[in-house]
C-alpha cells in the first residue's frame, strides 16, 4: 500500500512539476515520512526548494535490503555518509534523479529529539552530514528533550515520553 501511495505522489509531482515555480515548494515529514521529505527532495530537486525532516532517515536508507533498513534504527556504525553521497551522484549522473547541485545554499532543516529511541539521533545526524556535503544550508536541532514525535507548545504527551496515539509531544 505503501509503495503504490508513493507512486501515485510521484506521478503526481511529475506530472504538475512543469508549472509550479521552484521557489514555491518544499516538502517536509516527521519519521519514515521524513524519508520519503529527503526522498523526494534529493529526486526532484530542481523542482523542490527546501526541506524539512523529523526524526527521519537519510536519503538511500534501506539501501534496497530489510536488513539496511532495520539498521537505521541504529546505530549507524556501518551506515557511511559518502556511499550514500556517491549513490546520489550516480543517480544524477545517469539521469535517474535531479542533478544534485540544485540542492546547494537551500534551507534544510532537521531535527531528532534526543530521547528518540526509534530514529536514533545518531541516525538521523546523518541527513545533516549528507546535505552539508551536497551543499545546501542546513540548520539542526537535536538537543531538544523530546522522544520519537512532533514537538509542539501546547499539545499531546509530555516530550520525553513516546506517545504512540498520534506521535504529538507538548
Amino acid at each position: 500500500m505503501c509503495l503504490i501511495l508513493n507512486a501515485i505522489i510521484l506521478i503526481f509531482i511529475s506530472s504538475v512539476s512543469a508549472s509550479v515555480p521552484r521557489t514555491d515548494v518544499t516538502v517536509s515529514g516527521i519519521s519514515s515520512g521524513g524519508a520519503m521529505a529527503t526522498q523526494l527532495r534529493i529526486g526532484f530537486s530542481k523542482d523542490i526548494s527546501g526541506c524539512g525532516i523529523l526524526a527521519g532517515p537519510p536519503y538511500y536508507c534501506s539501501a534496497s535490503g530489510l536488513t539496511t533498513a532495520v539498521r537505521m534504527t541504529g546505530p549507524p556504525s556501518f551506515i557511511f555518509v559518502s556511499n550514500l553521497e556517491s549513490k546520489v551522484k550516480y543517480y544524477a549522473s545517469n539521469e535517474y534523479i535531479d542533478d544534485r547541485s540544485n540542492i546547494a545554499g537551500d534551507p534544510v532543516y532537521i531535527f531528532s529529539g534526543k530521547y528518540d529511541k526509534i530514529a536514533y539521533p545518531a541516525v538521523v545526524k546523518l541527513d545533516a552530514d549528507l546535505y552539508t556535503r551536497l551543499n545546501a544550508t542546513v540548520k539542526t536541532n537535536f538537543d531538544t528533550s523530546a522522544h520519537h514525535g512532533f514537538p509542539t507548545g501546547n499539545f499531546g504527551a509530555t516530550c520525553i515520553s513516546l506517545n504512540l496515539a498520534n506521535y504529538i509531544n507538548n
